[in-house]
This record gives structure tokens, sequence and C-alpha cells, in this order.
């Protein structure tokens, strides 16, 4: 019986969160994860009950049901600490609409220097993003990729930065199909220039991940720091017309906030 409910409460808890990140992956993440929290809890109170009962009557069976008990509770901490961490500091942001893009030289996915003078004259969209390892970013950049007919119609080049090593963005871009630029800036200048670092953020190692359902996630987490997922809508005259920048890691723009933005600067 004990087994059992442990069994029930880890069941429950990765429902809750297979329904969660498949609304992630689809680019609708819940504001508020009523349903998702509701799982954790109801899970946590399963494997609590569990151990108590176990904890009764010791028995061989009692090590699977602390194994399994403390597997869902240990899920549910971490998930607790993540979407406890999910404000950014916002306000450090260095450029303002109607600003002339700072000009920058970073690494490309590929290892080649790149310099922002390269894109003089174009239009650009400039997504500063937390790494490779993060399934928000990773739905963020596919949804670019998918709105590529989109961005060619408005003459739109979309880049995207991030702190990640080259090789773990050449091996980002090759997973997810990405035909936009991606660049690198390992060191954060850039991202200091920008005023778009998180000093101390709660993430993961883009050179050591997984991935589950078509979404990464960190093998490992710990507190470094990375951007501020931020995006930037360049003219072809080099000035910033349009700026997003997400007060929650998990909460993106969506295609048509994207649209409205190209529509009412380019038509």
């Amino acid at each position: 019986m004990d087994l059992l409910t442990a069994i029930t409460g880890l069941i429950i808890t990765l429902m809750g969160t297979m329904f969660y990140f498949a609304k992630v992956k689809q680019r609708q993440t819940p504001k508020l994860p009523v349903l998702f929290f509701a799982a954790l809890i109801v899970g946590s109170c399963f494997s609590l009950l569990a151990l108590f009962f176990t904890f009764q009557s010791f028995s061989i069976l009692s090590v699977a049901v602390i194994v399994i008990a403390v597997m869902q509770l240990m899920m549910t901490a971490l998930f607790y600490i993540t979407f406890k961490q999910a404000k950014t500091p916002l306000g450090n942001l260095q450029v303002s609409v109607g600003d002339k893009l700072l000009e920058f030289e970073a690494t490309t996915s590929e290892g080649t220097s790149f310099s922002s003078q390269s894109f003089k004259g174009q239009r650009v969209l400039l997504k500063f993003y937390r790494g490779a390892w993060c399934p928000y970013c990773s739905t963020e950049l596919m949804m670019f990729d998918e709105m590529k007919p989109l961005f060619d119609n408005y003459n739109v080049n979309v880049i995207a930065i991030s702190n990640d090593q080259p090789e773990s963005a050449k091996k980002h871009k090759r997973r997810d199909n990405l035909s936009h630029l991606l660049l690198t800036d390992p060191s954060l200048k850039i991202i200091k220039q920008f005023g778009v670092e998180h000093h101390k953020a709660l993430g993961g190692d883009s050179a050591a991940m997984m991935t589950i359902s078509g979404l990464p996630f960190p093998k490992m987490i710990k507190y470094k720091p990375m951007a501020i997922p931020t995006t930037l809508l360049i003219d072809e005259h080099g000035t910033v017309v349009w700026i997003d920048q997400s007060d929650d890691v998990r909460l993106r723009a969506n295609e048509d906030m994207i649209k409205k933005a190209l529509h009412f600067t380019f038509d």
C-alpha cells in the first residue's frame, strides 16, 4: 500500500509536468500554471503519506517507497525553486527606442568572427537568450524560424546571442534545425554592454543537457550570470524601433506581438 501511494504521487507529478511542458512546447506557457502547481502539491502529499506509513512498519519494500517518494519531493522542490527564480531584474537596459544600435563584435556558432557592422543597412531582430539548455528559449527561437516567411517579407534578419560556447551553439542550431544566425558571448561582454545581464540566475550548462519530448533540459542547475531574454528590432538605419524584455523567463512575446511590431514599424 505504501509503495502504491508513493508511485501514485510520482505519477501525478509526472503527468502535471508533462502537461505543463506540452503547453510550453506549443508556446502557450500559462502565466499561472494552476494545474501544474496542483499536481506538485497533490503528488507531494501522496509522497509524504507514503513515507509516514512506511516508517510505521519498515520492510524490504520500504527502500523502494523511500526512493520513489524522495524523487517526487526533489522534483517538487526543484520546480518550486526555479519558478521562484523566474523573475528577471529589469531596469539596466542601455538602449531605448530611438537609439542607435550599440556596435559589438562576437563569435558565430561556427567559430568565425562577427561584427555588428556587417548588418549595417539591414533590418534586424536581435534576440538575447539564456542558452541552448533553456526550454523557453528553444521554443521561442523555433517560433522565429517558423516565422521566417514573415521576416523575409519585411526583409528582417533574425540574430540570436547567448553566453554559450560556440560548440554548444552549433549543436543547438543543428538540434532545433534553426536557420538564423546564432552568436556567442561566453565572457558576457556584449550582454553587459547592452545592460541585459541577469547577474545571478538559476540555469544550466549547454554542454551538459538532455532532450525530452523535443525540449532541452539541463542535467544540473546552478547560479550563474546569463542574458535576460530581450528582443530588439532594428531598422535599416541602425535605429532601435521596438524592444521586448521579459520580466519572467518563462513568458515571451508571442507571434501576434511580433507581427504587430513588424506591421507597426515597417508598413
